[in-house]
């Protein structure tokens, strides 16, 4: 009998005592694992997020400029009266740049068709971006009629702009906007054949009006090209999700073109540009670095470096304030079209 007795009262107790403490240690090393993916999980989405930002910034920086095989110095003849050309369409500025304050904008921050300027975060900067499509079409003839509509033809398979568009005619020695009154045949897939397009009447009167003064000096052959302007403006406004606090995290933003603004990458929280400007031997090396308000002469810009702030978007533990981890990532690109 005394060999089936069952455990005593004290024995008991000294295993629920180190039952519980092994426990505890579970729990405890549980949440500490747990602590220590969030915070993985927060610094890769910093780290991916910055990295998705200054890659798509730096794609159109790079590019920023390029205007076919016209140098980046070639005047560009604009046949497009003011009022109807739009802030994106103005490739006369390669790159375009505010710098954000409490107040505003400086310079002023151009009214840009699509962005509700009302959105932007304050204090953040706002970058645009210009360049000609790498993609041109030939002309198809030689630009010798005197019509008052002039008609221009181009190769067949083209798709690049439509009806509306302001596209730019070019060669090496000369470059022209103009506005697309009407395209035949006005497609939205590769023509099969010939496209004819009938150019605007531009402003300034007769001066305008034919395709042989389309050019400041000689006219165009078929050795010109039309291509599509590009541009790009990014900014930092709230984007559309919704974090783990039930915030609306900001978010860095872009507008291709006329096209409607696209959220781009969530967690980004501000982005602040400084441009590097050659100003004193023209060698090509940026002299100093200025904010958008204190550049003077776009022409003499070679460099823009560009800081983003990111954030984890979800909160973590330990973190005072809204709980959110941040960190600043810089880049500086050289601007290859510049001058």
């Amino acid at each position: 009998m005394r060999h089936a007795r069952g455990f005593s009262i004290v024995e008991l107790l000294i295993a629920m005592v180190l039952g519980s403490i092994v426990i505890i240690g579970i729990v405890q090393l549980f949440v500490a694992n747990s602590a220590t993916y969030k915070v993985l999980v927060g610094q890769s989405r910093m780290q991916e997020s910055a990295r998705f930002s200054l890659e798509f910034i730096g794609r159109d920086v790079r590019r920023a400029g390029y205007r076919g095989c016209l140098s980046s110095k070639g005047e560009i003849r604009v046949n497009v009266a003011p009022s109807d050309l739009p802030y994106e369409y103005d490739i006369r500025l390669p790159v375009a740049g505010y710098n954000g304050g409490g107040t505003g904008w400086s310079p002023a921050l151009t009214p840009i068709n699509g962005i509700d300027v009302s959105l932007i975060v304050s204090g953040t900067d706002v970058l645009t971006t210009r360049n000609l499509s790498a993609v041109e079409s030939r002309l198809k003839n030689d630009l010798t009629t005197t019509q008052i509509k002039p008609t221009i033809r181009i190769d067949a398979g083209w798709a690049e702009f439509f009806k509306g568009d302001i596209v730019m005619i070019h060669d090496c020695e000369k470059a022209t906007l103009f506005h697309v009154m009407n395209m035949t045949p006005d497609l939205t897939a590769p023509s099969a054949s010939a496209q004819d397009l009938v150019i605007d009447h531009g402003f300034g009167g007769a001066i305008s009006n034919t395709t042989l003064q389309l050019a400041d000096v000689n006219t165009f052959e078929t050795d010109a090209a039309i291509s599509a302007v590009e541009a790009s403006t990014y900014f930092i406004a709230p984007g559309t999700g919704v974090n783990s606090a039930g915030d609306t995290p900001s978010s860095l933003w872009r507008k291709t073109g006329a096209a409607t603004p696209v959220e781009l990458v969530e967690g980004v929280e501000d982005l602040q540009l400084l441009f590097g400007v050659d100003r004193v031997d023209g060698d090509g090396v940026p002299d100093q670095y200025l904010q958008a308000n204190q550049v003077d002469d776009w022409g003499e810009l070679v460099t823009i470096r560009v800081s983003i702030v990111a954030n984890s978007v979800d909160a973590l533990d330990g973190i005072t304030g809204d709980g959110l981890m941040r960190r600043t990532f810089s880049q500086t690109y050289f601007i290859r079209n510049h001058g």
